[in-house]
């Protein structure tokens, strides 16, 4: 067999990544486990990368100025909940998501798919409009935020500034502040019955919320015309395997248990790829969050953001 043909993949290092590598189809691919900073920061720079884990929503946002120089497929690696993402001081009176309104609220990147999905769970859920509050943020940005975002581009460190005093709350899928030990840490969730919330949104909406999904390099997808195919069946058959081994269940006391309860929650795959009914569902509402919060200027459709060979790719 000729393994002549070798692509790099870069992404994350999780449990369902842990057998992609090796020789498909005459293809040697090698899965990179790598930091995602870096890898964000390399496609926005526009360096040379063959298939790479990358954000839908910067990607759309790409798309919408011209800058992109990559392929969507619909292997979709990264999701996340975000009702619990919201950080406020331990001695914070602050209760509710509806207090958000006309307070000043940190967060490191204004455009970050966790902020989008947020901003419009602030509108869906809560009635909070993004306009409604004033926003601070690092001055290194990865696009600009629209005028009526009321963001201030600071120095200084967003997570600091809450545990000073100095702003109402913080936005972060992780903070600082959680790898300290329990009693030394600053911030607390505004929400505290957070997981019983994130699944009755679970319920309501199917929405898992996709956070990124995988990019070809234009020029490696021209290159190799059969690689995303062959890149969907890797991602979906190497997932398979680790939900077999159930892999995340077998180090801490009591996983199994929460495993068998969460699984049946997601149908026994919190992951799925392609363009089924429900991702479907869940990318048309983040696309019509990035319309809604103007970061991008005009609607998109599915079809436009996937190449179309991919569209009725199934597991």
């Amino acid at each position: 067999m000729n393994t002549e043909k070798n692509i790099n993949i870069l992404g994350g290092d999780y449990e369902f990544t842990l057998d992609i590598s090796g020789v498909k189809e005459d293809i040697n691919l090698n899965y990179i486990p790598s930091n995602l900073p870096d890898i964000y920061n390399k496609i926005l720079n526009h360096e040379l990368f063959e298939v790479s884990e990358f954000s839908l929503s910067n990607f759309t946002m790409m798309r919408d100025k011209n800058i992109s120089d990559m392929v969507a497929i619909p292997i979709f690696i990264n999701r996340g909940f975000r009702h619990g993402i919201i950080w406020v001081r331990e001695d914070s009176k602050l209760e509710s998501i509806k207090d958000l309104k006309k307070l000043k609220v940190g967060i490191k990147d204004y455009s970050q798919t966790a902020a989008v999905w947020l901003r419009g769970i602030l509108l869906d859920e809560y009635e909070v409009h993004w306009s409604d509050i004033d926003w601070y943020a690092n001055k290194n940005q990865r696009f600009e935020a629209p005028k009526r975002a009321k963001l201030s581009l600071l120095d200084k460190d967003p997570e600091e500034m809450v545990i000073k005093g100095e702003l109402d709350a913080y936005i972060a899928p992780r903070t600082q502040d959680n790898l300290k030990n329990v009693g030394q840490r600053k911030l607390r969730p505004l929400l505290d019955n957070v997981i019983d919330i994130e699944k009755d949104y679970f319920y309501k909406t199917g929405i898992y919320p996709i956070n990124h999904c995988v990019m070809i390099h234009q020029d490696t997808y021209l290159k190799y015309p059969n690689l995303g195919h062959l890149l969907f069946q890797a991602y979906s058959d190497s997932k398979k395997l680790a939900l077999k081994r159930k892999l995340g269940s077998t180090l801490l006391p009591w996983a199994d248990k929460q495993w068998s309860e969460t699984m049946h929650i997601f149908n026994y795959d919190p992951y799925p790829h392609g363009l089924s009914k429900s991702n479907r569902n869940n990318i048309q509402k983040l696309l019509d969050y990035l319309f809604e919060q103007e970061l991008i200027t005009k609607k998109v459709s599915i079809e436009d953001i996937f190449v179309k060979e991919s569209h009725n790719w199934t597991e």
